[in-house]
């Protein structure tokens, strides 16, 4: 009776060395944010104000000053407008621990450091998508620890679409966006329009003429790309004949590749630099230290200037052994940080629905 391989023993089993992860998805708003001033309390502070409005008028020969004294609403007080914001930081913690046994077996892919120093780089990284997910939220309210709920740092969601005279959270309106700088058509009725208008919105807030980088979820970025095809649509006629849809595209003749994509908008009050970001969500609205899941967002975007954020952290990201009581090898990777918006008054934000 002749070998056949099913019943052949001793076959050695082909592993290929390596663990395939496709899921390369980035952190631009973490990995491009300028880093604060290290944190010396979870609740942090800082100021804004803003010019006078200009007024009308001129001043006969010979009219003396007149003022109230001591009234804070008197043109006489230059900085009646200057005000306190604050929010508060956040604790970014994920752990794992490694069995006694799991930790001696040689496991193809992993390399040299076993799984330990392979669970310590996923988590890295997992770490630093949840500060992304949290800083690009919605709609994460600031949240001071009160023995059931945590820390919570509240996300540029809020600051750009709240109000609240306290500035905990979200500005005051004073120094809100511009209300035509947050946008709410829905990414199938986006047209240049939409982005002019939000650049115009911040524009009439700041005056200023500059580059702002747009963090955007995938549905909003195709809006954007679909900004360089013309479209003409006829629904019936005469004959209720349905015509069809006719796109156009500008290319030249000889090229041999086919480009469809806008990374940067130029409009008449500034050019948006377009940077795709998967971790754009909003809350379950039940924010607590145990229970605290995203919706994705990917039909929005924040149209941020850069040098009016900062990520400032109590504590960088680290990794710290746990204490092993005979189970293995335990990790924890943690970092404590809170978002600043200086002034959410020069931000815009694409809001609409899907």
């Amino acid at each position: 009776m002749p070998l056949l391989q099913p019943n052949q023993v001793g076959i050695r089993e082909e592993l290929a060395d390596y663990i395939a992860i496709v899921d390369q998805k980035s952190t631009p708003f973490v990995s491009m944010a300028p880093k604060g001033k290290d944190l010396g309390n979870m609740t942090f502070s800082w100021q804004v104000d803003n010019y006078a409005t200009p007024t009308a008028g001129g001043v006969r020969d010979g009219t003396d000053v007149t003022y109230t004294a001591g009234n804070p609403g008197s043109p006489v007080n230059p900085v009646v407008n200057r005000t306190r914001l604050t929010n508060y930081a956040q604790v970014f913690r994920n752990d794992l621990r490694i069995g006694f046994v799991a930790n001696t077996q040689n496991v193809a892919g992993v390399g040299n450091g076993g799984e330990i120093a392979n669970g310590i780089s996923k988590r890295l990284i997992e770490l630093k998508r949840k500060m992304e997910s949290t800083f690009l939220c919605t709609n994460q309210p600031g949240t001071q620890e009160d023995g059931t709920n945590s820390y919570l740092t509240s996300s540029l969601g809020q600051w750009l679409l709240q109000t609240n005279s306290a500035g905990i959270g979200a500005p005051p309106s004073t120094f809100a966006p511009n209300s035509s700088a947050v946008n709410t058509t829905t990414s199938a009725n986006f047209v240049e329009a939409t982005a002019q208008n939000v650049l115009t919105g911040i524009y009439n807030a700041t005056g200023t003429f500059r580059d702002y980088d747009v963090f955007l979820g995938a549905t909003l970025k195709r809006a954007f790309t679909n900004l360089t095809a013309s479209r003409t649509t006829e629904v019936s006629n005469s004959s209720s004949i349905t015509a069809t849809s006719v796109r156009t595209f500008n290319q030249e003749l000889g090229n041999d590749t086919f480009k469809s994509s806008v990374d940067i908008f130029e409009g008449d009050f500034g050019r948006l630099i377009l940077s795709p970001d998967v971790w754009i969500n909003a809350t379950d609205g039940t924010p607590s230290a145990t229970s605290f899941t995203y919706a994705t967002g990917a039909f929005k975007g924040y149209v941020v200037p850069m040098d009016m954020v900062e990520i400032r952290y109590a504590k960088m990201p680290e990794v710290k052994p746990l204490p092993d009581n005979g189970g293995g090898e335990g990790r924890l990777i943690q970092a404590i940080a809170g978002l600043v918006v200086k002034n959410p008054n020069g931000f815009g934000m694409f809001n609409g629905a899907s």
